[in-house]
């Protein structure tokens, strides 16, 4: 869970766990002290489950306690606790006696690249006791022979605490359905049912409003392979052809190939864009994939950690790449697979950590070994 839980106490920070596309699993710690001095003053507040009033309900009535309150709070512990004991009251006021915590944005939330639709940093309050669970996926509106495959999307929440914070990722799985099937145009509400009770706790319907649109067909596929592939003809990789009704990959693994070639050429900023072209009013799609490299990087300084000289000695020469080289990428997915088979180094794992310097175009690279299960990290800066 990356976010801190309080219910008055401060606990010590939770670790946080990474998975990256294409790279061994990274583990990223923090200290308590550190993810709090990053907290800006002031966040906005919300409430995850309280179901029986909408935000604007909610924030009226938090107001008419709270002399002064606004729409964002102080960080402090203080600030938190007159949120949590004004949700106790009103809760009381409908005959139910709650536990409120809150929780606050982890370090990561607040300094690392969001997912696409998901919330800004807040700190939230929820409801821990008594539960409120979703007992039902409603879907409306949904295209009939996409109907089961969005309700399947959706399924594991049923049973599960229904967390509001958490309906910018349904919405996203029910959106990558839809353009799978090349609704590339939907619109989709995602609210909830009055609570009811169910023994000690409470239930809600979650309710999936589906506006699809039309479905896509592609018009045109064009494809830049950018300055190391010029004028190279690629179609021949692309995962659908015109006439065909939209993806939500139409290149298939070109974009993912590009990358990997570019990045083994030392151009680490590369960007692949192909962003679709709707012509809405006769249901056609466009797309042109374009190579942004940026520059081109070498190594400029290569580091290792806690290995003695002989394994240090190894672990460069199977790195494969020195100071002075074109700074690639894939050396390092490629030193993750090579280390276990080695006998110099087997059981140890590394961390590692890219400092790059775009006016120069160069790299300083830290490896930080230590034997298996110790520590993985990845910084990059």
């Amino acid at each position: 869970n990356p976010t801190t839980m309080r219910s008055g106490i401060r606990p010590l920070f939770c670790c946080l766990v990474v998975i990256g596309f294409g790279a061994p699993p990274l583990v990223c710690t923090a200290q308590a002290q550190e993810a709090s001095a990053q907290l800006p003053p002031r966040l906005p507040y919300s409430c995850s489950n309280c179901v029986w009033w909408s935000d604007d309900e909610l924030r009226s009535l938090l107001k008419k306690q709270i002399p002064a309150l606004s729409d964002e709070i102080p960080t402090t512990s203080i600030a938190e606790g007159r949120i949590r004991t004004a949700l106790r009251l009103l809760l009381k006021e409908k005959g139910i006696t709650a536990e409120v915590q809150s929780e606050e944005p982890s370090s990561f939330a607040l300094t690392a690249a969001r997912a696409e639709g998901s919330p800004p940093p807040a700190i939230a309050f929820i409801i821990a006791s008594p539960r409120i669970l979703v007992e039902k996926v409603m879907i409306s509106n949904a295209p009939s022979d996409l109907q089961n495959s969005l309700l399947e999307v959706l399924r594991n929440q049923e049973g599960s605490a229904y967390n509001k914070g958490q309906d910018w990722l349904a919405r996203a799985r029910v959106a990558e359905n839809l353009e799978t099937n090349g609704y590339l145009d939907s619109h989709i509400d995602i609210s909830h049912s009055p609570p009811r009770r169910d023994g000690p706790d409470y239930v809600v319907d979650l309710l999936v409003a589906v506006i699809p649109g039309p479905q896509y067909r592609i018009a045109q596929l064009t494809a830049d392979g950018g300055p190391l592939l010029p004028g190279r003809d690629l179609s021949q990789l692309f995962a659908q052809r015109p006439g065909d009704i939209a993806g939500a990959s139409p290149f298939g693994r070109l974009p993912a190939e590009l990358r990997a070639y570019y990045e083994q050429h030392g151009f680490a900023d590369v960007e692949i864009a192909a962003p679709p072209v709707l012509d809405k009013q006769h249901a056609l799609v466009s797309y042109h994939l374009s190579v942004t490299p940026g520059p081109m990087y070498r190594l400029r300084s290569l580091t290792i950690q806690h290995l003695d000289p002989d394994q240090e000695k190894r672990a460069r020469d199977l790195l494969g790449i020195k100071p002075g080289d074109i700074y690639d990428e894939m050396a390092i997915d490629g030193l993750f697979q090579k280390v276990p088979l080695d006998p110099l180094l087997a059981g140890y794992t590394f961390g590692f950590s890219p400092k790059k310097n775009k006016i120069t175009a160069t790299v300083d690279l830290t490896l930080d070994f230590s034997k298996g299960g110790d520590k993985s990290s990845v910084t990059i800066r």
